[in-house]
C-alpha cells in the first residue's frame, strides 16, 4: 500500500511533504515547529501551509512546473506580513543564488518579513543571509523525537523518515549524510524486530560509537576503519558489525586480530570483544595465560570491571561464549556445531560482592578453558554483555551508546593480552 506521504517522485519533495502534512494535521506541532525553526512565537496567528507554492500562486502545480518556476519546497505564512520558506536538499547541494531568489520572489508578492529554512543532509553553505537559517534533516528528526509523546503525527513523520532513509540508502540516492539520528533501539513487545530497521539502527549505532575517543586511547580501536562491507542477515535473528583494532590495519582479514563487535537482534543488543580462531598462536597463548589460573584471573578482572562500570544499568548479562562453527562454502553462513554460553558472574569468587544472586559455578569457566587450550575445530571466544529488550530499558535510550563503549573498555585486559605480539 502506498504511504500517505508518498505523493511526489523526488525524495526531497516526499520528505518535505511528510513534514508539512504532519504540521498541517497537528496545529500544536506546527506552532512548536515554527518557534523552533524561526524563533517566532506564532500561537495566536492563523497559519497557512503551502507546498511548492507562495501566496497568490496557482494551486496544485505539477512537480515539474513548480521546479521550473523555482518555487520553494514549502511555505508557512500568516497570509499577510510574514512567511517561513522551506527549501529541502537531499542529494543536491544548495546554492546561495537559489535561496536568494526564493526570498526575493516572496518579497515581490508583498510579504515584508521573509525567513528561509534550509534543510539538508550535509552541512549548509558557510555563509547565509541574515534572514536564513540552516538545519539538517537529522536535527528535524531529533526535534520530532522530543515531540512524539505529545503528537501522534510527530511519530508518523519519524517512522516515515526511518523507512525513507533505509530505502534511499539502498537505492544509492542517499550516499552521505543522515535523515535520522540514533535515539536508542526501540525493539520489544511494542515494536517487533525487523531486518531493515535493525540494519539502519546498527549503522547509526556504529557511527556514534566511533565518536568515542576513549576506545582509541584505551583499547586502540581503529575508529576510522570501515566495518562490514555489507550488512547481511535478512533471514537471521540478528545483524552485526565490528570495529577493528589498529594492529589489524595490515591484516588480510579482520579475523586475524581481536575486534569489537556489536549486534542488534530479535531479543536484545549485544556488545562483545571477539577473539577469533584465526588470531596468531601467540595471541591465543596470551589469552589462556600461564594456565587455568591466569585465564581465570583475566576473566574475573573483566567481570569485575563490567559489573562495576555498569552498576546503574539494570537487566544486562555479562557473559562468555565459546562457539564452534564450520562452513559448507565460502559464501554460506557458518553452521554452529556447539555453543557454550554462561554468565561471567558464575566465575567470580564466592566472596565477590558483584555476583549478586548468581551462584558460583567455576566448572563453566574450566570447560571453556579446556575447549580453548586443546581444540581441533574452529573456536571463537567472546566476552562482553547482552542487553535483553525485556529486562534492560537502557537499550531504548541513546545512552546505550556509552554503555556499549564501557563494555569494550571493561574488556581491556583481554584485548591487551591478545595483542601483545
Amino acid at each position: 500500500m502506498r504511504n500517505l506521504f508518498d505523493q511526489y517522485s523526488q525524495p526531497e519533495n516526499r520528505l518535505t511533504h511528510a513534514l508539512l502534512v504532519s504540521l498541517e494535521e497537528d496545529r500544536w506541532l506546527l506552532n512548536a515547529f515554527v518557534q523552533w525553526a524561526s524563533g517566532r512565537n506564532v500561537k495566536k496567528a492563523k497559519l497557512t501551509i503551502l507546498e511548492q507554492a507562495l501566496p497568490g500562486e496557482e494551486p496544485d502545480l505539477s512537480e515539474e512546473e513548480s521546479e521550473r518556476r523555482g518555487l520553494p519546497d514549502g511555505c508557512i505564512t500568516d497570509g499577510e506580513h510574514w512567511a517561513l520558506l522551506i527549501e529541502s536538499k537531499v542529494a543536491l547541494r544548495p546554492t546561495l543564488d537559489q535561496l536568494d531568489r526564493h526570498v526575493q520572489t516572496a518579497t515581490r508578492r508583498g510579504i515584508k518579513d521573509v525567513q528561509l529554512l534550509l534543510l539538508t543532509v550535509r552541512p549548509a553553505p558557510p555563509r547565509l543571509s541574515g534572514n536564513m537559517v540552516a538545519r539538517q534533516w537529522a536535527d528535524v528528526y531529533a526535534w520530532l523525537s522530543k515531540q512524539k509523546h505529545r503528537s501522534a503525527w510527530a511519530t508518523r513523520c519519524l517512522e516515515y523518515m526511518q523507512v525513507m532513509e533505509q530505502k534511499e540508502a539502498e537505492a544509492g540516492y542517499l550516499q552521505e549524510g543522515r535523515l535520522t539520528v540514533f535515539s536508542g533501539i526501540p525493539f520489544g513487545r511494542q515494536e517487533p524486530y525487523t531486518y531493515g530497521q535493525a540494519k539502519r539502527l546498527l549503522k547509526l549505532l556504529r557511527e556514534e560509537l566511533c565518536k568515542d575517543t576513549r576506545l582509541s586511547r584505551q583499547v586502540e580501536a581503529d575508529l576510522s576503519a570501515p566495518g562490514r562491507t555489507a550488512i547481511t542477515g535478512h533471514n537471521h535473528s540478528q545483524v552485526w558489525d565490528f570495529i577493528p583494532i589498529r594492529q589489524a590495519r595490515k591484516a588480510a582479514k579482520h579475523t586475524e586480530y581481536p575486534h569489537l563487535t556489536m549486534a542488534v537482534g530479535r531479543d536484545g543488543v549485544g556488545a562483545y570483544v571477539i577473539v577469533p580462531d584465526g588470531v596468531k598462536s601467540a595471541s591465543g597463548a596470551h589469552l589462556l595465560g600461564t594456565g587455568m589460573e591466569g585465564f581465570r584471573a583475566a576473566v574475573q578482572q573483566v567481570g569485575t570491571n563490567l559489573l562495576s562500570v555498569l552498576q546503574k544499568v539494570r537487566g544486562f548479562v555479562p557473559e562468555i561464549c565459546i562457539v564452534q562453527r564450520h562452513w559448507t562454502s565460502r559464501s554460506a553462513p557458518g553452521t554452529i556445531d556447539c555453543q557454550l554460553r554462561f554468565d561471567v558472574r558464575t566465575a567470580l569468587p564466592e566472596a565477590s560482592r558483584y555476583r549478586g544472586s548468581v551462584k558460583s559455578q567455576p566448572q563453566w569457566l574450566a570447560a571453556a578453558y579446556e575447549a580453548l587450550v586443546d581444540h581441533n575445530s574452529n573456536l571463537e571466544f567472546q566476552i562482553g554483555c547482552s542487553f535483553p529488550y525485556e529486562t534492560c530499558k537502557t537499550v531504548s535510550d541513546p545512552s546505550i551508546v556509552r554503555v556499549i563503549a564501557d563494555v569494550w573498555l571493561g574488556c581491556a585486559p583481554i584485548i591487551k593480552k591478545t595483542t601483545r605480539c
